[in-house]
């Protein structure tokens, strides 16, 4: 999240929707909650980022609904250490960016 909204600053964003299928980790940025262990920093950090923007949300979006963001996490695992910005989408992205584009839901069992 916080790299996230560093590079939407750097690119020169002014208004920013972010989407997290972490309810717990929305409830504590859009809440002001303060956690009692080391996430202090980092929570403290991605609302002073969220600070900068005119306008910046934090939504939270069930793990269906974040297909795209998964796929690409997935691809973390073989990916050299640091931050990858791609040119285009991965081949077995595309079929899920396809979806989204349409409208395709997708069932939570």
């Amino acid at each position: 999240m916080r790299a996230g909204l560093r590079l939407c600053r750097e690119l020169g964003f002014t208004r920013v929707i972010a989407e997290m299928d972490s309810l717990m980790a929305v409830r504590f940025v859009n809440e002001r909650r303060e956690p009692d262990n080391l996430a202090a920093a980092l929570l403290s950090d991605i609302r002073d980022l969220m600070a900068q923007f005119e306008s910046c949300m934090l939504q939270h979006v069930l793990r269906e609904g974040n297909a795209a963001a998964d796929f690409l996490a997935s691809l973390g695992h073989t990916s050299p250490p640091g931050l990858s910005i791609l040119d285009s989408p991965p081949t077995g992205l595309r079929p899920i960016l396809l979806g989204d584009q349409m409208g395709a839901s997708s069932l939570r069992l």
